[in-house]
């Protein structure tokens, strides 16, 4: 009898243990945030810390943030902060013959200064695709089969082009160094970099978000990413416009290696879209530029385009404060205004 009862207490302790370790476990590499009004840098070193991402920011660290999340994957912690604060970000693998050249670039994008020495490579470090539940796409697992050959660079703009994540590397820096094998960016990416006799630094930029006026990823309101395009780079950033995005079959590579990332029953309908923006972008890409912007009103103004791009906006807008959602909508009401009034007359 005396064995049962000291039995019974052991027992219960022993659950309570593995019930704490599997809580522990189970939380492991989520953020949880309970913050109002809290600095930028402290949520950002929150979300570094709980999530094991290394992140680098050009904004004012004091900007105040609030949010109440609750084991969320930090790639999505990121996002709704980047959604409260109106920033962008992406994910970048820098790469330098040693660590000083990548810490130093990281300082400098952090006061907002600019990388002359360093080249980016494809505009990447943006998903083209999107979950139906607006949940931020992890590019470090895309998939990169290499092709290209000789220099450094041919390398890293064929791996930007095909997957759409951001590289950068110093534009001196052209060893010739062979591929690494095929697999998630997250691991070849580095590896690529330390064939070439460097290292390499996976890491999250966030910066505030480039005016409308901007033509590239390269300025603006934002300040600078890390980095400026070669002369030679043929993609940009650019979910609308099919044109100026790089090599057709490069393109359609990043498609099928993000949309491979996305809910399997989510792929055929991704597809399906991309074919069919794809199919209008190179059926109207000849056109005088009227003319395409007349063809590009009526063809998102068809129901289920409008439905489809809708739905991506009501997802984002989710992210953001009803402040936000009120504001943006202003701002939005007052561009269709300023359009839509006609222009002064000169005398």
């Amino acid at each position: 009898m005396l064995q049962n009862r000291l039995f019974l207490p052991g027992l219960l302790v022993l659950l309570l243990l593995l019930w704490g370790t599997w809580q522990i476990y189970a939380g492991w590499g989520l953020v949880t945030l309970d913050v109002r009004d809290t600095p930028l840098s402290k949520v950002l070193n929150t979300i570094s810390r709980q999530g094991g991402i290394d992140i680098a920011s050009n904004l004012n660290p004091t900007t105040p943030v609030t949010i109440q999340v609750k084991r969320l994957p930090p790639i999505e912690a990121l996002d709704l902060v980047a959604a409260r604060v109106e920033a962008s970000w992406l994910l970048a693998f820098l790469g330098a013959p040693a660590p000083a050249a990548i810490n130093s670039a990281l300082d400098a994008f952090r006061v907002g200064g600019t990388t002359p020495g360093w080249t980016s490579y494809g505009g990447g470090g943006f998903s083209m695709v999107e979950p139906q539940s607006g949940a931020a796409l992890d590019l470090r697992r895309v998939n990169w089969t290499p092709s290209a050959v000789g220099e450094l660079p041919a390398l890293l703009e064929e791996a930007s082009q095909k997957t759409g994540v951001f590289l950068a590397a110093p534009a001196d820096w052209k060893p010739a160094t062979k591929a690494p094998k095929p697999g998630p960016i997250a691991r070849a990416a580095p590896q690529l970099f330390r064939n070439a006799g460097g290292v390499a630094r996976e890491v999250f930029l966030l910066r505030g978000r480039p005016s409308r006026e901007d033509d590239d990823m390269g300025g603006g309101r934002g300040g600078p990413w890390i980095g400026s395009a070669p002369a030679t780079a043929s993609g940009q950033r650019g979910g609308g416009s099919m044109r100026a995005m790089g090599d057709p079959q490069q393109v359609a590579e990043r498609i099928e290696a993000q949309i491979a990332l996305l809910p399997a029953d989510e792929q055929d309908q991704a597809r399906e879209d991309f074919r069919t923006m794809r199919d209008f972008w190179q059926g109207v890409r000849d056109l005088p530029e009227e003319e395409r912007r007349a063809k590009a009103r009526e063809f998102f103004s068809r129901p289920e385009i409008a439905e489809r791009m809708d739905d991506r906006r009501l997802a984002r807008e989710a992210k953001m404060t009803p402040q936000q959602r009120v504001d943006r909508a202003k701002r939005y009401f007052e561009r269709k205004q300023a359009a839509q009034s006609p222009s002064p007359r000169n005398p």
